[in-house]
Protein backbone atom coordinates (compact mmCIF):
# COMPACT_ATOMS: atom_id res chain seq x y z
CA UNK A 1 0.00 0.00 0.00
CA UNK A 2 1.30 3.11 -1.01
CA UNK A 3 0.38 7.11 1.05
CA UNK A 4 -1.22 9.93 -0.87
CA UNK A 5 -1.29 13.25 -0.49
CA UNK A 6 -4.56 14.72 -2.04
CA UNK A 7 -5.64 18.13 -2.40
CA UNK A 8 -9.56 17.92 -2.73
CA UNK A 9 -12.43 20.51 -3.00
CA UNK A 10 -15.01 19.85 -0.52
CA UNK A 11 -18.83 20.11 -1.22
CA UNK A 12 -18.89 23.75 -0.26
CA UNK A 13 -16.13 24.73 -2.45
CA UNK A 14 -13.84 24.80 -0.15
CA UNK A 15 -9.70 22.84 -0.53
CA UNK A 16 -8.68 20.67 1.58
CA UNK A 17 -5.46 18.36 1.93
CA UNK A 18 -6.11 14.70 3.19
CA UNK A 19 -3.90 11.32 2.98
CA UNK A 20 -5.07 8.15 1.46
CA UNK A 21 -3.87 4.29 1.61
CA UNK A 22 -4.05 2.13 -1.40
CA UNK A 23 -2.64 0.71 -4.44
CA UNK A 24 -2.47 3.41 -6.74
CA UNK A 25 -2.98 6.76 -8.09
CA UNK A 26 -6.42 5.79 -9.32
CA UNK A 27 -7.41 4.19 -6.30
CA UNK A 28 -6.47 6.73 -4.37
CA UNK A 29 -8.96 9.15 -6.50
CA UNK A 30 -11.63 6.57 -6.11
CA UNK A 31 -11.51 6.70 -2.14
CA UNK A 32 -11.53 10.29 -1.94
CA UNK A 33 -14.74 10.65 -4.12
CA UNK A 34 -16.01 7.71 -1.70
CA UNK A 35 -15.37 10.00 0.74
CA UNK A 36 -17.62 13.01 -0.63
CA UNK A 37 -14.75 15.26 -1.85
CA UNK A 38 -13.72 16.30 -5.75
CA UNK A 39 -9.68 15.35 -6.16
CA UNK A 40 -7.92 18.02 -7.57
CA UNK A 41 -4.41 16.76 -6.79
CA UNK A 42 -2.49 13.09 -5.90
CA UNK A 43 1.15 13.27 -5.23
CA UNK A 44 3.31 10.67 -3.13
CA UNK A 45 3.29 11.31 0.55
CA UNK A 46 2.05 10.31 3.89
CA UNK A 47 0.45 12.45 6.80
CA UNK A 48 3.11 13.83 9.21
CA UNK A 49 3.19 12.27 12.29
CA UNK A 50 2.10 14.08 15.68
CA UNK A 51 2.71 13.96 19.28
CA UNK A 52 0.34 13.82 21.68
CA UNK A 53 0.07 17.00 23.78
CA UNK A 54 -0.92 16.39 27.41
CA UNK A 55 -4.02 18.12 28.71
CA UNK A 56 -5.57 18.39 25.13
CA UNK A 57 -8.68 16.23 25.08
CA UNK A 58 -9.54 18.36 28.80
CA UNK A 59 -8.95 21.43 27.19
CA UNK A 60 -10.53 20.81 23.93
CA UNK A 61 -13.84 19.43 26.00
CA UNK A 62 -14.30 22.52 27.95
CA UNK A 63 -13.30 24.82 25.04
CA UNK A 64 -16.71 23.36 23.05
CA UNK A 65 -18.84 23.09 25.95
CA UNK A 66 -18.80 26.98 26.34
CA UNK A 67 -18.27 27.77 22.46
CA UNK A 68 -21.66 26.03 22.69
CA UNK A 69 -23.15 28.20 25.63
CA UNK A 70 -22.31 31.48 24.03
CA UNK A 71 -23.28 30.69 20.84
CA UNK A 72 -26.34 29.49 21.78
CA UNK A 73 -26.70 33.00 24.09
CA UNK A 74 -26.46 33.97 20.11
CA UNK A 75 -23.16 34.85 19.77
CA UNK A 76 -21.72 34.37 16.16
CA UNK A 77 -18.56 31.65 16.63
CA UNK A 78 -16.29 34.28 15.90
CA UNK A 79 -17.35 36.58 18.80
CA UNK A 80 -17.87 33.45 20.89
CA UNK A 81 -14.30 32.85 20.02
CA UNK A 82 -13.21 36.41 21.45
CA UNK A 83 -14.98 35.93 24.33
CA UNK A 84 -13.07 32.72 25.03
CA UNK A 85 -10.02 34.09 24.13
CA UNK A 86 -10.64 36.83 26.63
CA UNK A 87 -11.50 35.53 29.46
CA UNK A 88 -10.41 32.08 29.73
CA UNK A 89 -8.68 31.07 33.08
CA UNK A 90 -6.89 28.07 31.95
CA UNK A 91 -4.02 28.83 29.40
CA UNK A 92 -4.16 26.53 27.19
CA UNK A 93 -7.94 26.55 26.54
CA UNK A 94 -7.09 30.46 25.68
CA UNK A 95 -4.69 29.60 23.10
CA UNK A 96 -6.62 27.08 21.59
CA UNK A 97 -9.40 29.63 21.12
CA UNK A 98 -6.71 32.31 20.18
CA UNK A 99 -6.19 29.87 17.34
CA UNK A 100 -9.14 29.18 16.30
CA UNK A 101 -10.55 32.34 15.95
CA UNK A 102 -6.68 33.59 13.58
CA UNK A 103 -8.66 30.38 11.36
CA UNK A 104 -12.15 31.37 11.40
CA UNK A 105 -10.61 35.44 10.84
CA UNK A 106 -9.12 33.73 7.63
CA UNK A 107 -12.15 32.31 6.38
CA UNK A 108 -12.37 29.05 7.57
CA UNK A 109 -15.54 27.44 9.07
CA UNK A 110 -15.13 26.19 12.74
CA UNK A 111 -15.30 22.34 11.33
CA UNK A 112 -12.23 23.35 9.05
CA UNK A 113 -10.48 24.82 11.68
CA UNK A 114 -10.63 21.44 14.20
CA UNK A 115 -9.36 19.90 11.30
CA UNK A 116 -6.18 21.31 10.52
CA UNK A 117 -6.03 21.14 14.93
CA UNK A 118 -5.96 17.34 15.22
CA UNK A 119 -3.67 17.40 18.19
CA UNK A 120 -7.18 19.15 20.02
CA UNK A 121 -9.50 18.12 17.88
CA UNK A 122 -9.43 14.68 16.45
CA UNK A 123 -12.11 12.88 14.73
CA UNK A 124 -15.18 13.09 15.56
CA UNK A 125 -14.64 16.78 16.27
CA UNK A 126 -14.50 17.99 12.72
CA UNK A 127 -17.19 15.96 11.68
CA UNK A 128 -19.83 16.47 14.56
CA UNK A 129 -19.13 20.29 14.24
CA UNK A 130 -19.68 20.08 10.13
CA UNK A 131 -22.89 18.20 10.77
CA UNK A 132 -23.96 20.87 13.16
CA UNK A 133 -22.82 23.88 10.51
CA UNK A 134 -24.99 22.26 7.71
CA UNK A 135 -27.87 21.88 9.76
CA UNK A 136 -27.54 25.32 11.44
CA UNK A 137 -27.97 23.80 14.68
CA UNK A 138 -24.06 24.10 15.85
CA UNK A 139 -24.79 24.89 19.35
CA UNK A 140 -26.27 21.47 19.88
CA UNK A 141 -23.89 19.55 18.15
CA UNK A 142 -21.08 21.01 20.24
CA UNK A 143 -23.06 20.40 23.85
CA UNK A 144 -23.76 16.66 22.18
CA UNK A 145 -20.10 16.58 21.38
CA UNK A 146 -19.39 17.41 25.03
CA UNK A 147 -21.72 15.27 26.69
CA UNK A 148 -20.20 12.23 24.30
CA UNK A 149 -16.57 13.60 25.21
CA UNK A 150 -17.34 13.85 29.04
CA UNK A 151 -18.64 10.89 29.43
CA UNK A 152 -15.94 8.71 27.35
CA UNK A 153 -13.29 10.55 29.70
CA UNK A 154 -14.97 9.89 32.66
CA UNK A 155 -15.19 5.70 31.85
CA UNK A 156 -11.83 6.04 30.59
CA UNK A 157 -10.83 8.15 34.04
CA UNK A 158 -12.96 5.35 35.95
CA UNK A 159 -10.60 2.25 34.15
CA UNK A 160 -7.40 4.07 34.58
CA UNK A 161 -8.06 4.20 38.46
CA UNK A 162 -9.20 0.80 38.67
CA UNK A 163 -6.19 -0.38 37.06
CA UNK A 164 -3.66 1.32 39.13
CA UNK A 165 -3.84 -0.36 42.38
CA UNK A 166 -3.03 -3.77 40.40
CA UNK A 167 -0.73 -2.04 38.12
CA UNK A 168 1.80 -0.65 41.35
CA UNK A 169 0.84 -4.33 42.73
CA UNK A 170 2.58 -6.10 39.72
CA UNK A 171 5.72 -3.38 39.73
CA UNK A 172 6.66 -3.85 42.71
CA UNK A 173 6.42 -7.54 43.34
CA UNK A 174 8.26 -8.36 40.44
CA UNK A 175 11.07 -6.03 41.82
CA UNK A 176 10.49 -8.00 45.24
CA UNK A 177 10.75 -11.42 43.30
CA UNK A 178 13.80 -10.16 41.03
CA UNK A 179 15.41 -9.02 44.09
CA UNK A 180 15.18 -12.23 46.03
CA UNK A 181 16.13 -14.10 43.27
CA UNK A 182 19.34 -11.87 42.64
CA UNK A 183 20.27 -11.11 46.33
CA UNK A 184 19.05 -13.47 48.61
CA UNK A 185 18.95 -16.99 46.62
CA UNK A 186 22.72 -16.54 45.20
CA UNK A 187 23.24 -16.49 49.21
CA UNK A 188 22.06 -20.44 49.98
CA UNK A 189 23.84 -21.34 47.01
CA UNK A 190 27.31 -20.48 48.11
CA UNK A 191 26.33 -22.77 51.29
CA UNK A 192 26.14 -26.01 49.62
CA UNK A 193 28.51 -24.80 47.22
CA UNK A 194 31.13 -24.47 50.01
CA UNK A 195 29.51 -27.37 51.85
CA UNK A 196 29.44 -30.26 48.58
CA UNK A 197 26.04 -30.95 49.34
CA UNK A 198 23.34 -31.56 46.91
CA UNK A 199 20.36 -29.24 47.32
CA UNK A 200 16.37 -30.30 47.03
CA UNK A 201 15.30 -30.42 43.45
CA UNK A 202 13.00 -27.79 44.04
CA UNK A 203 15.42 -25.46 45.24
CA UNK A 204 17.86 -26.55 42.57
CA UNK A 205 15.20 -25.38 40.32
CA UNK A 206 15.28 -21.50 41.89
CA UNK A 207 18.86 -21.81 42.12
CA UNK A 208 19.21 -22.30 38.29
CA UNK A 209 16.65 -19.78 37.85
CA UNK A 210 18.15 -17.25 40.07
CA UNK A 211 21.67 -18.15 38.01
CA UNK A 212 19.58 -17.69 34.90
CA UNK A 213 18.01 -14.10 35.47
CA UNK A 214 21.82 -12.75 36.71
CA UNK A 215 23.07 -14.27 32.95
CA UNK A 216 20.61 -13.24 30.90
CA UNK A 217 18.75 -10.59 32.36
CA UNK A 218 20.67 -7.41 31.07
CA UNK A 219 20.64 -9.09 27.31
CA UNK A 220 16.89 -9.72 27.53
CA UNK A 221 16.11 -6.63 28.77
CA UNK A 222 17.45 -4.85 25.76
CA UNK A 223 16.05 -7.16 23.35
CA UNK A 224 12.52 -6.45 24.74
CA UNK A 225 13.37 -2.70 24.66
CA UNK A 226 14.61 -2.69 20.83
CA UNK A 227 11.69 -4.98 19.92
CA UNK A 228 9.19 -2.19 21.67
CA UNK A 229 11.39 0.61 19.52
CA UNK A 230 10.81 -1.16 16.30
CA UNK A 231 7.07 -2.35 16.99
CA UNK A 232 7.16 1.68 17.92
CA UNK A 233 8.72 2.93 14.13
CA UNK A 234 6.22 -0.28 12.64
CA UNK A 235 3.06 1.35 13.61
CA UNK A 236 3.72 4.62 12.02
CA UNK A 237 3.72 3.36 9.13
CA UNK A 238 -0.37 3.85 8.29
CA UNK A 239 -0.14 0.56 6.02
CA UNK A 240 1.30 -1.03 9.12
CA UNK A 241 -1.79 -0.11 11.62
CA UNK A 242 -4.19 -1.44 8.31
CA UNK A 243 -3.05 -4.84 8.73
CA UNK A 244 -2.80 -4.80 12.37
CA UNK A 245 -5.98 -3.93 12.84
CA UNK A 246 -7.22 -6.68 9.94
CA UNK A 247 -5.94 -8.97 11.81
CA UNK A 248 -7.55 -7.98 14.98
CA UNK A 249 -10.91 -8.65 13.62
CA UNK A 250 -9.77 -12.43 12.96
CA UNK A 251 -8.75 -13.40 16.06
CA UNK A 252 -12.05 -14.92 17.69
CA UNK A 253 -11.88 -13.96 20.92
CA UNK A 254 -10.43 -9.70 20.70
CA UNK A 255 -12.83 -9.36 17.64
CA UNK A 256 -15.66 -9.62 19.32
CA UNK A 257 -14.39 -6.58 21.75
CA UNK A 258 -12.92 -4.78 18.96
CA UNK A 259 -16.38 -4.67 17.18
CA UNK A 260 -18.49 -3.66 20.07
CA UNK A 261 -15.81 -0.73 21.04
CA UNK A 262 -16.64 0.28 17.20
CA UNK A 263 -20.27 0.02 17.28
CA UNK A 264 -20.08 2.23 20.80
CA UNK A 265 -18.15 4.80 18.95
CA UNK A 266 -19.96 4.89 15.28
CA UNK A 267 -23.28 4.61 16.85
CA UNK A 268 -22.67 7.36 19.03
CA UNK A 269 -21.47 9.69 16.26
CA UNK A 270 -23.72 8.56 13.98
CA UNK A 271 -27.01 9.31 16.01
CA UNK A 272 -24.87 13.07 16.60
CA UNK A 273 -25.13 13.90 13.31
CA UNK A 274 -28.64 12.15 12.18
CA UNK A 275 -30.42 14.23 15.79
CA UNK A 276 -28.64 17.41 14.10
CA UNK A 277 -29.96 17.17 11.30
CA UNK A 278 -27.65 15.60 8.32
CA UNK A 279 -29.47 12.60 5.69
CA UNK A 280 -28.32 9.28 6.40
CA UNK A 281 -25.36 9.15 3.96
CA UNK A 282 -23.36 12.37 4.90
CA UNK A 283 -23.51 11.05 8.00
CA UNK A 284 -22.57 7.35 7.42
CA UNK A 285 -19.26 9.07 5.60
CA UNK A 286 -18.71 11.27 8.76
CA UNK A 287 -19.25 8.67 11.20
CA UNK A 288 -17.07 6.06 9.67
CA UNK A 289 -14.22 8.90 9.13
CA UNK A 290 -14.30 9.55 12.66
CA UNK A 291 -12.76 5.91 13.36
CA UNK A 292 -9.26 5.09 14.68
CA UNK A 293 -9.66 1.62 13.23
CA UNK A 294 -8.50 1.87 9.57
CA UNK A 295 -9.45 -1.41 8.32
CA UNK A 296 -13.18 -0.55 9.72
CA UNK A 297 -13.28 2.80 8.09
CA UNK A 298 -12.05 1.20 4.94
CA UNK A 299 -14.83 -1.51 5.12
CA UNK A 300 -17.45 0.89 5.87
CA UNK A 301 -16.36 3.33 3.38
CA UNK A 302 -16.59 0.20 0.92
CA UNK A 303 -19.89 0.30 2.19
CA UNK A 304 -21.13 3.50 1.56
CA UNK A 305 -19.94 3.32 -2.17
CA UNK A 306 -22.60 0.16 -2.41
CA UNK A 307 -25.19 2.55 -1.08
CA UNK A 308 -24.40 5.07 -3.33
CA UNK A 309 -25.22 2.80 -6.13
CA UNK A 310 -28.42 1.43 -4.47
CA UNK A 311 -29.24 -0.52 -1.40
CA UNK A 312 -29.97 -0.13 2.31
CA UNK A 313 -27.87 0.90 4.74
CA UNK A 314 -27.79 -1.30 7.32
CA UNK A 315 -27.53 -4.13 5.12
CA UNK A 316 -24.40 -2.70 3.50
CA UNK A 317 -22.64 -2.37 7.13
CA UNK A 318 -24.20 -6.47 8.15
CA UNK A 319 -21.76 -6.92 5.09
CA UNK A 320 -18.78 -4.84 5.88
CA UNK A 321 -18.33 -7.38 9.07
CA UNK A 322 -17.04 -4.85 11.22
CA UNK A 323 -19.76 -4.43 13.53
CA UNK A 324 -21.68 -6.76 15.72
CA UNK A 325 -24.95 -8.13 13.90
CA UNK A 326 -27.39 -6.47 16.30
CA UNK A 327 -26.33 -3.49 15.05
CA UNK A 328 -27.02 -3.96 11.43
CA UNK A 329 -30.12 -5.49 12.48
CA UNK A 330 -31.46 -2.69 15.02
CA UNK A 331 -30.31 0.22 12.27
CA UNK A 332 -32.43 -1.64 9.98
CA UNK A 333 -35.65 -1.38 12.11
CA UNK A 334 -34.84 2.35 12.45
CA UNK A 335 -34.25 2.87 8.72
CA UNK A 336 -37.80 1.05 8.74
CA UNK A 337 -39.11 3.26 10.66
CA UNK A 338 -37.93 6.35 9.62
CA UNK A 339 -35.69 6.95 12.55
CA UNK A 340 -32.29 6.03 12.34
CA UNK A 341 -30.68 8.74 14.76
CA UNK A 342 -32.90 6.98 17.76
CA UNK A 343 -31.81 3.40 17.12
CA UNK A 344 -27.80 4.60 16.82
CA UNK A 345 -28.48 6.42 19.57
CA UNK A 346 -29.65 3.15 21.72
CA UNK A 347 -26.91 1.02 20.01
CA UNK A 348 -24.60 3.48 21.18
CA UNK A 349 -25.99 3.54 24.53
CA UNK A 350 -26.11 -0.29 25.07
CA UNK A 351 -22.62 -0.75 23.93
CA UNK A 352 -21.11 1.83 25.95
CA UNK A 353 -22.86 0.48 29.28
CA UNK A 354 -21.78 -2.84 27.71
CA UNK A 355 -18.18 -2.20 28.17
CA UNK A 356 -18.22 -0.24 30.88
CA UNK A 357 -19.71 -3.02 32.92
CA UNK A 358 -17.10 -5.68 30.97
CA UNK A 359 -14.28 -3.67 31.61
CA UNK A 360 -15.26 -2.91 35.26
CA UNK A 361 -15.93 -6.91 35.28
CA UNK A 362 -12.41 -7.77 34.21
CA UNK A 363 -10.85 -5.18 36.51
CA UNK A 364 -12.60 -6.68 39.85
CA UNK A 365 -11.18 -10.80 38.14
CA UNK A 366 -7.71 -9.28 37.80
CA UNK A 367 -7.14 -8.15 40.51
CA UNK A 368 -7.57 -11.22 43.07
CA UNK A 369 -5.55 -13.68 40.21
CA UNK A 370 -3.17 -11.10 40.16
CA UNK A 371 -2.79 -10.89 43.69
CA UNK A 372 -2.31 -14.60 43.99
CA UNK A 373 -0.45 -15.20 41.39
CA UNK A 374 2.17 -12.82 43.14
CA UNK A 375 1.67 -14.85 46.39
CA UNK A 376 2.16 -18.13 45.20
CA UNK A 377 5.68 -16.96 43.06
CA UNK A 378 6.79 -15.71 46.31
CA UNK A 379 5.62 -18.00 48.34
CA UNK A 380 7.32 -21.14 46.22
CA UNK A 381 10.79 -18.91 46.66
CA UNK A 382 10.45 -18.89 50.06
CA UNK A 383 9.34 -23.10 50.65
CA UNK A 384 12.33 -23.53 48.40
CA UNK A 385 14.40 -21.48 50.85
CA UNK A 386 13.01 -23.48 53.73
CA UNK A 387 13.72 -26.54 52.02
CA UNK A 388 17.22 -25.63 51.18
CA UNK A 389 17.48 -24.83 55.16
CA UNK A 390 15.90 -28.18 56.37
CA UNK A 391 18.17 -29.72 54.25
CA UNK A 392 21.40 -28.38 55.32
CA UNK A 393 20.01 -28.98 58.92
CA UNK A 394 20.16 -33.08 57.83
CA UNK A 395 23.61 -33.00 56.84
CA UNK A 396 25.51 -35.15 58.70
CA UNK A 397 28.78 -33.71 59.41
Amino acid sequence: MKHWKVQAVRADGAVEEIFITAESEVLAARQTRALGFTPVAISPGKEPTRKKIRGASIAATRLIRELSALISAGLSVERALVSLEKFSDASMTGQVAKDLLAQVRAGNSLSQAFSNMPDFFPPPFPQIAESGEASSSLAEALADLADWHEKRQKFESDIRGSLLYPLILLIFSALAVIGILVFIVPVFEKIFIDMQATPPAFTQFVFNLSNGLGLWGPPILIVFIAIGFLLGLWLRRESSRLRLYRTVHKIPIIAPVAKTMLAARFCRVLAVLLQNGLSAAPAFRLASASLTDLFAQQQLQNALQEVRRGGSLPEHINRAQVLPSLASEILRVGEETGDIGSAASRLALMYEEQLERGAKQLVKIAEPLLIGFVGLVIGAIILSIMMAMVSINQIEY
